[in-house]
């Protein structure tokens, strides 16, 4: 995370940017032998700073509830949050397997999360801790109350597109993914499409509003895809990027040399190495403003891994977040035996104290939660279809 001032102020009081310039171990780990794990310093603080400095209030900061009566959570809590999250969905028509997980045949290879129940389950919690995040809201743009075209980017499950062509009957809704993994009925004004944001774009009209959430582990590059966005938004339009911060975040020395330490260091230096960064997500803001957007915002927000810190809303985010990550952790088997040449065995050893770390309210560790949002400005250029769109 960018260096900033720091504030005591509860979750869901968070930083905002204004456009301008841009653990002691709880608990002993063995890390398997083919994981280098780099040190702190190759992490997001070095990647974090966008070319453009950015101005800042203050971070927001969790406190520490000394009045916690046990050190970790039932896991009956989280399975009433997975079973809130269920949802209609099509059959996955095209998939490979691997490691009992499957993932996305077209353009395979490229995303190295799965697609499965189990995911989609995963992506719809996440929606839903969203909201509780953000009070309800699906988006901080303001984009009014009559939006017209409006664009979901790696949709997932199309959840989100969906609620909002639901609050927004004025709006026709497309989302796109790389798998068709969204359900068969849906509101009239909300359709989706197998696509691969990665490729030219080549939609016949500009967007009012492009939404883009979950996209830290998607792309090789990024700032083309927000300077795709760019070109496919209306003059005066929109676009809100939603991403957290990995590895995990801490303010004290809970969190370090901890399995959970290790298994989030694991991961992004993974990712490194497939070239798919993770730690992208506090550029964004940035990026944005080189590329043109004007009035770009910035608020983060602190979301913590359990039900650590003091608050009614920090604890029921915590509950939320826990069951996010318990589910992304088999998520991660194809990053770190692929990337990281780990053996299925090993990852699922070291999982194992993954899965008490995350538990333990002793361990402070939080995950920075980024939301941009930027407008195209109303004297740029009306959109010129280029060949071949339709």
């Amino acid at each position: 995370m960018t260096s900033q001032g720091e504030s005591n102020l509860p979750v869901g009081t968070p930083a905002v940017h204004d456009e301008g310039e841009a653990i002691a171990s709880t608990s002993a780990t063995t890390v398997p032998e083919a994981a280098n794990i780099p040190g702190p310093s190759s992490y997001p603080a070095s990647v974090a700073s966008s070319s453009i400095a950015a101005s800042s209030i203050s971070n927001p900061q969790l406190e520490v509830d000394t009045q916690n009566d046990d050190r970790s959570d039932g896991d009956s809590t989280l399975s009433s949050i997975r079973d809130s999250t269920t949802s209609l969905r099509a059959s996955v028509y095209d998939y490979v397997e691997e490691n009992g997980r499957t993932f996305h045949k077209y353009k395979e290879g490229k995303y190295v999360l799965p697609n499965d129940a189990i995911e989609q389950d995963r992506l719809d919690l996440q929606h839903q801790m969203c909201l509780i995040l953000l009070e309800g809201r699906l988006h901080l743009a303001p984009i009014g109350s009559n939006p017209q075209n409006v664009l979901d980017v790696g949709t997932g499950t199309g959840i989100w597109a969906i609620d909002f062509a639901t609050k927004y009957p004025s709006a026709k809704v497309v989302g796109t993914d790389l798998s068709p993994i969204q359900p068969e009925f849906v509101p009239a004004n909300c359709q989706f499409e197998v696509d691969d944001a990665e490729d030219d774009w080549a939609f016949s009209s500009p967007f009012d509003f492009i939404h883009m959430r979950g996209m830290m582990t998607c792309f090789s590059d990024p700032r083309s895809i927000l300077a795709k966005a760019y070109e496919a938004t209306a003059p005066g339009g929109y676009l809100e990027m939603q991403d957290s911060v990995f590895p995990m975040h801490c303010h004290d020395d809970t969190l370090e040399g901890t399995a959970l330490d290790i298994w989030g260091k694991a991961c992004v230096e993974g990712a490194a190495k497939i070239g798919r960064p993770w730690t992208n997500t506090p550029n964004y803001r940035g990026w944005m403003i080189e590329l043109g957007f004007e009035d770009v915002k910035e608020k983060i927000f602190e979301v913590p891994i359990n039900t650590w810190p003091r608050g009614r809303k920090q604890k029921e985010l915590g509950l939320w977040w826990q069951a996010d990550l318990m589910d992304a952790l088999g998520a991660s088997m194809a990053i770190l035996t692929r990337a990281m040449g780990w053996t299925p065995e090993q990852v699922e050893l070291h999982l194992v104290q993954v899965r008490k770390d995350i538990k333990n309210k002793g361990v402070h560790g939080y995950m920075p939660i980024h939301i941009v949002w930027g407008r195209k400005p109303k004297s740029a250029p009306e959109h010129e279809p280029t060949p071949g769109e339709t």
